[in-house]
């Protein structure tokens, strides 16, 4: 689905539901747009509120099914390959949201993600030692992988490591230019872009655009609102 017809239903929906409604270029790209993609994607990540005592994910969250995988594929690309320093620090790349898995150099061997507080038995244990097994944790500034020089005198091979992550989704924008005689805005496909999400997903997205300026419909109405709109133009 393009921008332009995202932008053709809120328009259309904000009409027919909200009196004199009116979405402008700039609030559509600037508010409505971003807000609703990232909540959409901090669904699918694992909404925080959604976590219940004794029970460590969400109802939905990244990684629980292929299910939602499936819907985060847009936003994960090809492994990346990124260097360690000494100190075993990996900076983070610059679209990252979220991990998916580590691998060393050769993608051969996994590289398990730890938490802090389990740290200590993971560097002491002498059954599965980190220099043959290595791990990695997140801290504010980057991964940190053990082993590394100034660890233990070692480094995962090649000191570099490949990482599969969620990436930050492109900016949804609904590019135009003024009407020379009406004033009004045109589409603009050449300063468009469009949402790499699919098509079912856009629908959500779109209806919390709408829940935003007080129209609360499903992903199905909405599709609804897209067939018509697509039949008969706004």
């Amino acid at each position: 689905m393009t921008v332009d017809m995202m932008y053709s239903i809120v328009q259309y929906v904000a009409n027919k539901f909200i009196n004199g409604g009116n979405i402008s270029p700039n609030e559509f790209n600037n508010i409505l747009a971003p807000q609703a993609q990232y909540s959409f994607l901090n669904y699918l990540l694992g909404q925080f509120q959604d976590y219940q005592i004794g029970r460590s994910i969400a109802r939905v969250e990244f990684g629980v099914n292929m299910v939602v995988r499936q819907r985060l594929t847009p936003l994960i690309g090809p492994l990346v390959q990124l260097s360690v320093d000494a100190d075993g620090l990996v900076l983070y790349p610059d679209n990252y949201q979220q991990w998916d898995a580590f691998f060393q150099s050769d993608i051969t061997y996994r590289i398990r993600p730890v938490q802090q507080q389990r740290l200590y038995s993971y560097l002491n244990d002498p059954i599965d030692p980190v220099a043959e097994n290595p791990i990695i944790t997140l801290e504010s500034g980057g991964f940190r992988v053990y082993p590394n020089t100034n660890y233990n005198g070692t480094t995962v091979p090649g000191s570099v490591i490949n990482l599969s992550y969620v990436q930050t989704p492109p900016n949804i924008v609904w590019g135009y230019t003024n009407d020379p005689t009406t004033g009004l805005p045109v589409y603009n496909p050449a300063t468009s872009t469009d949402p790499v999400w699919y098509d079912t997903d856009v629908l959500e997205i779109i209806a919390r655009m709408l829940s935003m300026v007080g129209v609360n419909l499903q992903s199905q109405e909405v599709s609804q609102y897209a067939q018509m709109v697509a039949k008969g133009g706004q």
